[in-house]
């Protein structure tokens, strides 16, 4: 059976439609209306859907994906190298962190730090640097006042920053605190080089250390590494 085409449209002056025609508009209208509408609803239904699943914007899942507040700063890698110009040093070993200064100083993996240490952070070339921040543990004596052993402790921890340790001298800055604990700190100077020490006092006589020495970066190095010891706290 063919099927039938409709009449096309007679041009003006034409004779009038046939009533079944007449009839067959109001249809078509009725029929374009139900489609449109069955098709806004079930394009609705898609966007709703959408919006509670699990990829949807009112899921949570951007907002996991990005951080609490919407920010995408990168996680850090403890141990492994941080960036030059942010992070925090944790040593769990030393049971100390600090705030690693600004640009050019690098943290070095946990396979390149001496054994002397337990985090060695550098500025400048690895393999030349101008300076150092490091941090350590020691055990303390049951009857060496703290003060004594620091001023020990000074000179002992550069034996792996200085081929010649004694140069410097060790002008001790008194006894402190970090974080409510015991701490004694000291000034090392000489040739040409600045340097800190800090000793703090951990618990169960072990104690942990932080070392700073500059070598050659100049005053601003100098500056970043008291910026640094500012910085140290108890984990």
């Amino acid at each position: 059976m063919q099927s039938q085409v409709p009449d096309r449209p007679k041009p003006r002056g034409a004779h009038p439609r046939r009533p079944q025609e007449l009839d067959s508009a109001p249809r078509v209208t009725l029929a374009v209306a139900l489609t449109v509408t069955f098709v806004f609803l079930l394009v609705t239904a898609a966007g709703l859907g959408w919006l509670l699943s699990a990829d949807g914007p009112g899921s949570g899942a951007s907002e996991e994906a990005s951080g609490e507040g919407g920010n995408s700063a990168a996680p850090e890698t403890p141990g492994g190298d941080s960036p030059a110009s942010e992070g925090t040093v944790e040593d769990p070993a030393a049971g100390l962190s600090y705030q690693l200064p600004g640009e050019g100083w690098r943290r070095l993996g946990d396979d390149e730090v001496p054994a002397e240490y337990s985090s060695y952070a550098v500025y400048g070339s690895p393999d030349d640097p101008e300076a150092f921040l490091v941090t350590g543990s020691t055990d303390l004596g049951p009857v060496e006042p703290l003060p004594v052993a620091g001023a020990r402790l000074a000179l002992d921890s550069l034996g792996g920053l200085l081929s010649d340790p004694g140069s410097l001298r060790v002008g001790p800055s008194g006894a402190t605190e970090v974080d409510g604990a015991s701490a004694f700190g000291a000034a090392l100077e000489g040739g040409g080089s600045y340097g800190r020490f800090l000793l703090v006092e951990t618990g169960d006589r072990r104690g942990g250390f932080v070392v700073g020495l500059n070598t050659g970066g100049g005053e601003e190095v100098s500056t970043a590494i008291d910026g640094a010891f500012d910085t140290v706290g108890l984990l």
